[in-house]
């Protein structure tokens, strides 16, 4: 797409947005202008009427010769000058009515003040027409009362001049980065465009790429697929003798008819077999076999094709006998696809190595060929879909890419390794490894009797007996066959690009046509001909939605809905109903059994897109709401055991070093090899005191958190807000966190009065242990360090900061703190979940929590909730049996059930 130059643009840009100021302006003026010749009537000498009424009446007549020269050719050339020019002439008429009226001094150089501002307001003129315009309205109103001495009063003309001046300056800067700006907006949309409309193009270019994928899909099925069948099924009939007697040399043909057919519909249900991989949809009946009889008999078929090229096969088995469960349908076209290959690319006089190398849990099968090879570098690339070494329009080997890509899906569903290795020079060697015993299967790969029966295996999967001998099964092309155009729906190239699946369960081929030609853009389609198979693929692919008929042969829609709904795996699927049964009793019989929307044949592709879009905008939110609860009860649950154990864990530790330092001063005093007062035994006695003290507060802490952790996981956790004692909360938690610091007077409250809000007691003792606790944490390696708790009254709201004097936040954004696992400590100090939780109970109060701290300058919390009035006798007594429990310097647990 061509886009006419930047400088054009913006010209006409500017002419039409100087057009429209124009029109604006000539309409103010034709208002205005003469609406003024009042105040001249009321302020102006009898005797200078006629003046300035006669520039009145010339101005206004120059304003409607100027709506029509707008209108001309000449104006869309030069609408800057044009629209200057005007705004200039009107300026000056105001001017002259000055100097008649007072001169300088006069009020009515505030007209003149006006004209700028609109100049400013309604044009976009380049900055030298700007200083022009304004600096010459400026001059006209200053020089003309200069030259002819008519100043008025100094200090009123004084006044005048430096507003008027100030006017112009201000409007000329802004109407100058007026003009910058809309440039540069310009050439931002315009670049936008561009961009715009190349992304349009592109987009276009890749759904016509995307179609022609589509269309070559369906023409290999359609166009090539079903003449082939159709062609096949006589020539085998024929070959078998079903039409009469054959001469040796007509059965020799329709043999080689036979062979060359079923070579060109191999490629045919290759391109299916991918498609049916990518669907999950291709089952394996697997078997014991003699791998090693097999192979041989294989090798033996392929060998005259490669003695015609003068290729040497040579096979080498370590045993005679092999037995490995398999699909040996699959298996063979794995190993015939490498046979293909490597007589194919090994020249004339080269030499294909077949070895099968048999160990305890696995078998080995290698083809090594003495061709060309491939670079190093493409050793995995050789297995992506339609990747050819050669791929170039002047590659001498044909084939489609399929083929390897085709083997590596097949060996690895069979639990399986493939890989290739091509040293420098000496051609290319292709491993397959497959594993012995069944184990290893997965159960969802496997063919049931019902696969079995639906003849998903296809008439390529004998090839290797093709070669040697004619068909025998008549019933295996023409079972293959029909269950190929069985499918429906046919596969989208992109369909796994697309963030939705839907299933339709519909036992009428068209209306599934229909349904998927309404779904495809958005979804990617599965297709089931009855209930049975609809549940077995829901269960298998859980789609984002199901969209099923109610007739169906042996599970009907309801049945369907029934099992889907009583199955954990699809029971929040969405399920709109499809039927030509409409009456009330159909609708509340599905509603009942558990389908979200019902719609009636025959339906609208719009509303069942709509109905389909709705659904899943429902599931979204609900999943989206669940995802958040259980984001909330795993943060909580996590962050605040964890914390609520680590704490009391610590202060145990801490008290028992203190002990153990005391009690060996007073061993060595017993033995003597150390002095020590009565004072100090004193202090020793004191100390040890405290620290068994804080020892046994911090086991209570432990076991009340367990003890609680057991009763909610009984009895669940009933979330009930009352009044808390807000500085009674602090000094607790206080007084257990101050126990774990060595130092005196690390601590310090700073308690106004009292305070009270309402919330759950459990989860502010959380808030407050948390940040408490993190602040103690940032001044231990502090000589002089200092934690501050503040908290004061305001008017309805309460405030609590806890302070400190530590190292600060070395991060960019100190809110950071408060978003999940977010952590400033080291490896095993903490979940980075205790100031989420702190944040999260702090919003559930009604309040807020923020953060300042800056590096070397500490950390500053600071808490603000809603007050709440005084708690009741029986809240000071649940208070009480908190604290009883050890839980009152924040108990985890109970934040952590809150969710």
């Amino acid at each position: 797409m061509t886009h006419e130059p930047l400088g054009q643009s913006w010209r006409r840009r500017l002419h039409e947005q100087n057009l429209r100021g124009a029109k604006i302006a000539l309409s103010i003026v034709l208002v205005l202008y003469p609406t003024f010749g009042l105040l001249d009537w009321l302020t102006a000498p009898r005797d200078w009427l006629w003046f300035l009424w006669g520039s009145r009446i010339g101005i206004t007549a120059y304003t409607l010769l100027m709506f029509a020269l707008i209108r001309t050719a000449y104006f869309e050339k030069k609408p800057e000058i044009l629209t200057a020019s005007y705004m200039f002439i009107t300026a000056m008429g105001i001017c002259a009515m000055v100097a008649v009226m007072g001169g300088l001094a006069s009020q009515y150089y505030a007209g003149i003040g006006l004209v700028m501002i609109g100049s400013g307001l309604l044009y976009i003129w380049p900055p030298r027409i700007v200083l022009l315009t304004h600096g010459a309205m400026l001059l006209g109103w200053l020089l003309p009362s200069l030259l002819t001495g008519l100043v008025g009063d100094p200090l009123t003309a004084i006044a005048n001049l430096l507003f008027l001046g100030s006017t112009a300056v201000i409007v000329a800067a802004g109407q100058i980065f007026n003009y910058r700006s809309s440039y540069e907006q310009h050439v931002t949309q315009r670049a936008l465009s561009e961009t715009t409309s190349n992304l349009e193009s592109a987009h276009d270019q890749l759904m016509q790429l995307d179609k022609f994928k589509s269309q070559f899909f369906a023409n290999i099925t359609h166009e090539l697929k079903t003449p082939l069948a159709m062609i096949l099924t006589p020539i085998e009939l024929m070959e078998a003798g079903d039409m009469g007697e054959l001469s040796p040399a007509q059965r020799s043909t329709l043999q080689a008819m036979l062979r060359n057919g079923t070579k060109l519909l191999k490629l045919i249900n290759d391109l299916l077999d991918l498609s049916r991989l990518e669907e999950s949809q291709l089952r394996l009946s697997v078997g014991d076999h003699d791998i090693v009889g097999w192979l041989d008999g294989l090798v033996a078929s392929v060998r005259p094709l490669a003695d015609r090229k003068d290729v040497s096969m040579t096979l080498e088995c370590e045993a005679e006998r092999t037995l490995v469960c398999c699909d040996i349908d699959r298996i063979e076209r794995v190993a015939i696809n490498l046979l293909s290959n490597a007589t194919k690319f090994t020249p004339r006089g080269g030499a294909i190595s077949v070895r099968l190398v048999d160990e305890p849990d696995r078998i080995r099968l290698s083809v090594q060929d003495t061709g060309p090879g491939f670079p190093s570098d493409q050793a995995r690339k050789v297995f992506e879909r339609f990747y050819q070494t050669e791929m170039g329009s002047r590659r001498r080997h044909g084939g489609a890419g399929i083929g390897l890509a085709l083997a590596r899906e097949l060996v690895e569903l069979h639990g399986g390794r493939i890989w290739a290795e091509s040293p420098e020079g000496e051609g290319a060697t292709f491993h397959v490894v497959l594993r012995k015993g069944r184990d290893h299967f997965d159960p969802g790969v496997l063919a049931t009797g019902k696969d079995s029966d639906s003849g998903s295996h296809m008439v390529d999967d004998r090839l290797g007996a093709q070669v040697t001998m004619p068909m025998v099964d008549d019933h295996h092309l023409l079972d293959i066959a029909e269950a190929t155009e069985r499918r429906v729906v046919e596969r989208d190239t992109d369909e796994n690009s697309r963030p939705h699946s839907v299933l339709i369960v519909e036992d009428n081929p068209d209306v599934v046509r229909v349904v998927h030609m309404a779904m495809r853009r958005r979804f990617k389609v599965l297709a089931a001909p009855d209930g049975r198979r609809g549940f077995e693929l829901a269960t298998k692919h859980q789609p984002n939605l199901i969209i099923t008929d109610l007739m169906m042969p042996e599970v009907d829609g309801l049945e369907l809905t029934a099992m889907l709904r009583q199955d954990g795996r699809t029971s929040r699927i969405p399920i709109i109903m499809l039927t030509a049964h409409g009456s009330v009793d159909d609708r509340i019989a599905g509603i009942e059994t558990g389908v979200d929307a019902y719609l009636q044949k025959p339906f609208s592709a719009r509303e069942l897109m709509s109905t389909a879009e709705r659904l899943l905008e429902s599931q979204e939110d609900q999943a989206r709401m669940m995802l958040d609860q259980r984001m909330d009860s795993l943060e909580t649950v996590a962050g605040g055991l964890a914390h609520e154990i680590n704490n009391p864990l610590n202060y145990i530790k801490n008290g028992l070093e203190v002990v153990r330092g005391d009690v060996h001063s007073l061993q060595a005093a017993v033995r003597g090899e150390k002095a020590l007062d009565q004072r100090r035994l004193d202090r020793i006695q004191s100390r040890s005191e405290k620290m068994f003290e804080s020892v046994e507060a911090g086991v209570r802490r432990i076991g009340a958190a367990v003890e609680l952790m057991r009763r909610y996981s009984r009895e669940g956790f009933a979330r009930v807000e009352r009044p808390i004692d807000l500085w009674a909360s602090i000094r607790d938690a206080a007084a257990m966190l101050s126990a774990a610091v060595r130092s005196e007077g690390r601590l310090v409250l700073d308690l106004d009065g009292e305070a009270w809000a309402e919330g759950v007691q459990e989860e502010f003792n959380q808030v407050i242990s948390n940040l408490v606790q993190n602040a103690l944490e940032a001044v231990a390696e502090q000589p002089d360090g200092r934690v501050e708790v503040i908290g004061r009254r305001l008017d309805e709201q309460v405030e609590i900061v806890v302070q400190d004097n530590g190292p600060g936040l070395q991060i960019d954004d100190p809110q950071r703190v408060f978003t999940p696992f977010f952590t400033t400590k080291g490896p095993g100090r903490g979940m980075g979940m205790g100031l989420t939780i702190t944040w999260r109970v702090v919003q559930a109060m009604g309040g807020d929590v923020t953060v300042t701290s800056e590096p070397g300058q500490g950390t500053r919390f600071r808490v603000v909730l809603p007050a709440g009035a005084v708690g009741s006798e029986g809240d000071s007594d649940a208070l009480a049996e908190v604290a009883q429990r050890g839980l009152g310097a924040g108990d985890g647990a109970g934040a952590a059930a809150r969710a």
